[in-house]
C-alpha cells in the first residue's frame, strides 16, 4: 500500500482534530486543519510528474479552503457543518493521486464521488431546495456510475489480486479491444465533463455550495484527466483512443467557451467554462497519446494545474459575491470593485494568469502547448486543427471573463447600498483566501523552478525561460504594487 502509514493517518488525524475544535475555537481549528493539508506533502515523490504536481495542487488548494469555508459556512448556513464534508472531500482527492494500487485508486476514487454527490444535494439537506437533488441526482446517472463502469472494466481486465500487488502504473491492462476501449475513454469523459457526458456539469456546479463547486470544478473534473493519462500506460489502441479524445475534445472546447460567453449567472458562466478548459486539456493529452513526446503531458498537466487555481479563486469570489449581494446575475452587479477593491484586483490577476500573463501557470502552459504543437504542425493536419481550436478558445476565453469582470468593474453599475456596504465588512476575512488563491497560479511557477533545480522533475523548457520568468516576475509585482496603490487611492477619495 502506501509507502509509510504515518504519511497519510497523520495528516488526517489533524485534519480531524481541526474539524472538531472548529465550531468553537475557530482560528485553532483553521491552523490545525491547515497543518494536515501540509503534512499530506510528505507523500509527494515527484516519481510521476503528473500525480505529483496535481497532488501538491490539491494541498496548497485545501490549505486556501480550510480558511475560506469556515466563515462561508457561518455565513450562508449559521453552523460549520459543511466544513468536515469539504475537507474529505479534499482528502479523498488527495488519496486518489497519491494512490500507488488500483484497488487504493478506485477505493479512494468512489469514496470522492460520494462525497461529491452529498456536497451537490447539501442545500437540499441544509434548506430542503429540491433543484440541488435533482442535480445531484443527475450528476449520479451521467458522471458517477459511467466513469464507476470504466474502473470496474479495468479491474476486471487486472484481476483482484494483481490490484493489491502491481503499481498502478505497471499493471497489465489488455484494452485493444474498440469497444471496452471506447467504454473506459467515455467513462472518463463523464468525470472530466467531456461530450458525449458533459451536460451534468452545469446544474452541479452552479448549485453547490461555492467552496464545493471550487473543488468540483478545480480538483474533481481532473481525476477524469487523470484516468485518460492512466490508459497511456496500458495496451490501447493509441490512434483509436486519440481520435476519440480530438473529436470530442473540440466539439466540447468550442461549446462549452461559447456557451459561457452567453451566460449571465456568474456560477453557470463558471461552470461551463469548465467544460471547454478540461477538453482542450484533453485534446493536448490526446497529442501526447498519437506523438509520445512528453512536451504533450507537460503542456496538459501545466494547463491542468493552472486551471485548477483560476477555476477555484473564481467559484471562490463567486460565493464572496453572493453573501455581499443576494444576486447572481451580471446585469444587477458591476459595484463589486467599490465594496471589496482587492478582491476585484485579485479576479483580474487571476484571469490575466489563465489568459496567459506571464510569469503564471497559465503562461507557461500556453508556452509549452504551442511550443509542442509547432513542431508537429507540418506533419499533420491534426496539429494545424489543434492550433485552430485552441486559438478559438484563447478567443472565447477573453469574451466570458470580460464578461465575468463585469460584475465587478462596470461604468453604469448602482451605487451599492449601504446593507451591501455593510455585508462586504463581514466578508472580508474571505477576500484574503481568495487573494491567496490567485497567487497561487503565480507562486506555483516559484515553486517549480525550485522543484526542477533541485532535480526532481525534468522540463528542460523551464531553464530556457528562466530568464524571462525573473523579468516578468519583477514587472508584475511592479504591477501589482502600482494597482494597490492606485486602489487605496480611489478608496480614500470615496471616504472623503
Amino acid at each position: 500500500m502506501y509507502s509509510s502509514l504515518a504519511t497519510i493517518a497523520v495528516p488526517l488525524a489533524f485534519i480531524f482534530a481541526g474539524s472538531v475544535l472548529t465550531p468553537r475555537f475557530r482560528v485553532y481549528g483553521i491552523v490545525i486543519r491547515v497543518i494536515g493539508f501540509a503534512l499530506f506533502s510528505l507523500n509527494i515523490s515527484f516519481s510521476d510528474l503528473f500525480s505529483s504536481l496535481i497532488l501538491l495542487t490539491c494541498i496548497i488548494v485545501g490549505v486556501v479552503i480550510s480558511g475560506y469555508s469556515v466563515k462561508y459556512s457561518i455565513l450562508k448556513y449559521g453552523n460549520t457543518n459543511l466544513v468536515p464534508l469539504l475537507d474529505l472531500f479534499v482528502v479523498s482527492m488527495i488519496l486518489v493521486f497519491a494512490s500507488q494500487y488500483l484497488i487504493e485508486f478506485i477505493t479512494f476514487w468512489l469514496l470522492t464521488e460520494l462525497l461529491g454527490f452529498f456536497l451537490i444535494a447539501y442545500d437540499y439537506m441544509a434548506r430542503g431546495d429540491v433543484v440541488a437533488l435533482y442535480a445531484a441526482v443527475k450528476y449520479l446517472l451521467f458522471s458517477m456510475i459511467p466513469t464507476d463502469i470504466a474502473l470496474f472494466i479495468i479491474l476486471a481486465l487486472v484481476g483482484f489480486e494483481e490490484a493489491f500487488t502491481v503499481p498502478i502504473r505497471e499493471t497489465f491492462v489488455n484494452l485493444t479491444n474498440p469497444a471496452i476501449l471506447i467504454m473506459v475513454i467515455v467513462g472518463f469523459f463523464s468525470k472530466a465533463a467531456i461530450f458525449p457526458l458533459h451536460f451534468w456539469l452545469p446544474d452541479a456546479h452552479s448549485i453547490a455550495p461555492a467552496p464545493a463547486s471550487a473543488l468540483l470544478s478545480g480538483l474533481m473534473v481532473k481525476m477524469g484527466i487523470y484516468g485518460l493519462y492512466l490508459i497511456s500506460f496500458y495496451r490501447i489502441d493509441t490512434s483509436l483512443a486519440a481520435y476519440t479524445m480530438l473529436f470530442s475534445g473540440f466539439l466540447t472546447v468550442v461549446y462549452g467557451a461559447l456557451q459561457a460567453s452567453l451566460q449571465r449567472d456568474i456560477k453557470r458562466l463558471l461552470a461551463y467554462s469548465t467544460t471547454s478548459n478540461t477538453a482542450l486539456i484533453t485534446a493536448a493529452l490526446a497529442l501526447y497519446f498519437l506523438t509520445m513526446d512528453r512536451v504533450f503531458v507537460e503542456a496538459t498537466i501545466l494547463y491542468t494545474v493552472a486551471h485548477s487555481f483560476y477555476k477555484v479563486t473564481m467559484f471562490l469570489d463567486s460565493g464572496l459575491i453572493e453573501l455581499v449581494t443576494h444576486e447572481r446575475y451580471i446585469e444587477r452587479l458591476g459595484y463589486m470593485s467599490k465594496v471589496v477593491p482587492l478582491e476585484s484586483i485579485a479576479i483580474l490577476s487571476t484571469i490575466l494568469a489563465i489568459l496567459g500573463m506571464p510569469p503564471s501557470t497559465g503562461f507557461i502552459a500556453k508556452v509549452f502547448l504551442f511550443t509542442a504543437i509547432s513542431k508537429y504542425l507540418a506533419k499533420s493536419w491534426v496539429y494545424l486543427a489543434m492550433l485552430v481550436i485552441a486559438s478559438i478558445k484563447v478567443a472565447l476565453s477573453i469574451i466570458y471573463n470580460v464578461v465575468y469582470l463585469k460584475s465587478h468593474y462596470r461604468g453604469d453599475a448602482k451605487v451599492p447600498s449601504i446593507e451591501d456596504i455593510e455585508r462586504s465588512k463581514s466578508v472580508l476575512s474571505l477576500q484574503h483566501y481568495v487573494l491567496a488563491s490567485s497567487l497561487s497560479i503565480y507562486l506555483f511557477v516559484a515553486a517549480l523552478l525550485v522543484i526542477k533545480y533541485t532535480g526532481y522533475i525534468e522540463l528542460e523548457l523551464l531553464r530556457k525561460m528562466f530568464t524571462t520568468l525573473l523579468i516578468s516576475t519583477i514587472l508584475f509585482i511592479v504591477l501589482g504594487a502600482t494597482m494597490y496603490t492606485m486602489t487605496k487611492g480611489l478608496s480614500k477619495e470615496r471616504s472623503a
